[in-house]
């Protein structure tokens, strides 16, 4: 089989290209992570259990967040570090909304004016189309939030505290 290259700066340019790659990355972190503190949270103890396994595998995203959130208040009283599950559940929903903006939506470069917009279209009730123009800034901003909210989840389960990678 032929290898293909794709031209640099195909299809927006190779720094946003690489911002939503890391965006992409720490997601995946982020997800595990989440996963892993459910094992933890609810007895399964190691996340090699295979029953575990199978209740991740048939729950979306949406329900790992629920889980985690309903496990932290109902052992919060037994165990007082989890106090503050409602601050990182917070910005585990706050840190989906953004990547879910970026990664669900067109990225593209306007070739006229030099300039990388994203597209989204939704049809709640009525058609709506937005266009905006994203900056490397705004997607690392993503980037560092999930970063952020990564550190929150392993601070409230281990009760460790990491600073980020950007100030080791």
């Amino acid at each position: 089989m032929t290898e293909r290259f794709f031209p640099d700066n195909f299809p927006a340019p190779d720094e946003y290209l690489l911002e939503l790659g890391r965006i992409t990355a720490l997601w995946g972190s982020l997800e595990s992570s989440i996963d892993l503190a459910i094992s933890k949270l609810s007895g399964f103890g190691e996340s090699s259990n295979w029953r575990f396994h199978v209740l991740i595998a048939h729950s979306n995203f949406k329900q790992r967040v629920d889980i985690l959130e309903t496990l932290c208040h109902g052992l919060q009283d037994d165990h007082p570090h989890l106090k503050k599950y409602k601050q990182t559940i917070k910005l585990i929903i706050q840190v989906q909304s953004k990547r879910n903006y970026y990664l669900h939506n067109g990225v593209f470069l306007n070739e006229e004016n030099g300039k990388v917009y994203t597209s989204n279209l939704s049809a709640r009730g009525k058609l709506k189309t937005d266009i905006k123009e994203v900056s490397v800034k705004d997607l690392r901003t993503v980037s560092e939030n999930i970063h952020l909210t990564l550190l929150s989840i392993h601070e409230l389960i281990t009760q460790v505290k990491y600073n980020p990678v950007w100030e080791r």
